[in-house]
């Protein structure tokens, strides 16, 4: 009985299954020659696994591959896998769901992450730099930040070591070093941060903690102008679904607005579908605040 696992159809034939059986309804076909059984649920590490069983040993994963065995959100278009193969392999399989780079990378930029082979966040973050969209990048950055998977100085000196000199996206990935937050705490934040960036307003403070005068705890706004007590609140889908987060929510801008704070709310339809807005709602509030 092969295992619960991915598993290699030739493998399964030598234990007694047959062609038939491969074919039939317990098993699902995940890449050439690799099954599965068919009640194991399909996902990307899932098929990460599959791929090491028809890649060579020496086989790294990359990429947004690695972003995504990391936890890192990246742009979903490309859903293969990604995996670095030494440049001097005889021989590859030919798998059009697993995309093969031939170039060796050097040792010190291979670690081990919850099992699997796999770059270095450093590494990671340049190989970003040169495939992902700009803020896609900071979003993945401050994530790298967030999850303590590398630092803001180890980015820095393995952007400006020898082993990037001249590597493709290394200008783009210094260039967005000054936009890193660690204190970020999703995509959709960090996409709002940058949104005012880019449109010539200053850099909001993220995730700052409000007090009262006695020192009393009152909220921390995903960003904030504190010196004109303006918050700006991203909300999420599950603010407005989750009873509970919602309520939350109204208590926690009731105090800031007791407070003399002045809370701007945008959700994902003002974000990506009108972001002039939001752009202008923030300008026009920075107008109309008096210096606090």
């Amino acid at each position: 009985m092969p295992a619960p696992g991915p598993f290699l159809g030739t493998d399964a034939l030598r234990m007694g299954v047959t062609k038939d059986d491969l074919a039939g309804p317990r098993f699902r076909r995940i890449l050439h020659n690799v099954y599965v059984l068919a009640s194991v649920p399909d996902g990307h590490e899932l098929r990460c696994r599959a791929a090491t069983l028809v890649m060579p040993d020496e086989a790294v994963f990359c990429g947004i591959t690695a972003a995504r065995l990391y936890g890192i959100a990246t742009p979903a278009r490309d859903q293969r896998i990604h995996m670095a193969v030494p440049a001097e392999t005889p021989t590859l399989p030919r798998i059009a769901s697993i995309k093969a780079h031939l170039y060796t990378i050097p040792p010190e930029q291979i670690g081990a992450y919850h099992g699997w082979r796999i770059i270095r966040p450093e590494r990671l973050f340049l190989e970003l730099a040169a495939t992902v969209p700009r803020v896609d990048l900071i979003i993945a950055g401050d994530q790298l930040l967030r999850r303590s998977l590398t630092s803001h100085d180890e980015l820095d000196r393995f952007l400006h070591s020898p082993d990037c000199h001249r590597k493709r996206g290394v200008q783009r990935g210094r260039d967005a070093l000054e936009f890193l937050d660690e204190r970020a705490d999703s995509p959709p934040e960090t996409r709002l941060r940058m949104l005012l960036i880019d449109s010539g307003l200053p850099r909001p403070v993220v995730n700052q903690d409000v007090y009262n005068s006695w020192g009393v705890w009152l909220a921390r706004p995903d960003l904030s102008y504190p010196d004109l007590k303006i918050a700006i609140q991203y909300e999420g889908a599950h603010h407005q679904q989750d009873p509970r987060q919602y309520a939350s929510d109204i208590e926690r801008d009731g105090r800031l607005t007791d407070l003399g704070w002045l809370v701007i709310r945008v959700d994902k339809r003002l974000l990506f579908d009108h972001p002039e807005l939001v752009v202008a709602r923030v300008r026009k509030a920075r107008r109309q605040r008096p210096h606090c």
